[in-house]
């Protein structure tokens, strides 16, 4: 695992980037149906408290809209940007924050062979007043909560082994 913070060059003191990745036993169809589904979610994704479709929704695809509860408290209503299984999604947040200006999220799988897939997540932000003070603060809390979620789904997965999608 390995995590980065970008700044852009237009915008050096707002614009963040944090990308953490973790490699899976499973093949990338498998991986990206799997942590998509929102009732499986509930199962490994023990900073998500709720999750469901709104405005209509029934079923991710670009353009849908999705609101989200973190166990911290946090709400976000996400806008999915891109929906291309079984390689990327990304999202971008649509609700005002008290801690995020912007907030974009994406999560690429990239396939290491037929059987093991990573799972690289990113989020791009900026942070409003006061806590773009304390960015560095903020950096490692967000660093820390992608970290938890890879290895929620890691041990979760190594608790219930996946399938095997491919026959001998």
């Amino acid at each position: 695992m390995f995590a980065t913070m970008n700044e852009s060059s237009m915008e050096a003191k707002t614009k963040h980037s944090i990308s953490e990745q973790k490699a899976f036993d499973s093949d990338i169809e498998w991986s990206f149906d799997y942590t998509q589904d929102f009732i499986e979610r509930k199962n490994w994704d023990k900073q998500t408290l709720e999750i469901q479709f709104m405005d209509g929704h029934t079923k991710l695809q670009k353009g849908a809209k999705v609101w989200t509860k973190s166990v911290e408290g946090v709400i976000m209503e996400t806008e999915y940007l891109a929906f291309d299984p079984p390689s990327k999604i990304a999202v971008r947040m649509l609700n005002r924050s008290s801690i995020f200006k912007e907030f974009v999220g994406s999560w690429n799988y990239i396939p290491m062979n037929t059987r093991q897939t990573i799972l690289k997540i990113t989020y791009d932000f900026s942070l409003r007043f006061p806590y773009n003070l304390l960015k560095l603060l903020v950096f490692q809390r967000i660093q820390r909560n992608m970290v938890k979620k890879l290895d929620f789904l890691a041990s979760y997965l190594n608790e219930n082994e996946p399938k095997d999608t491919h026959e001998s």
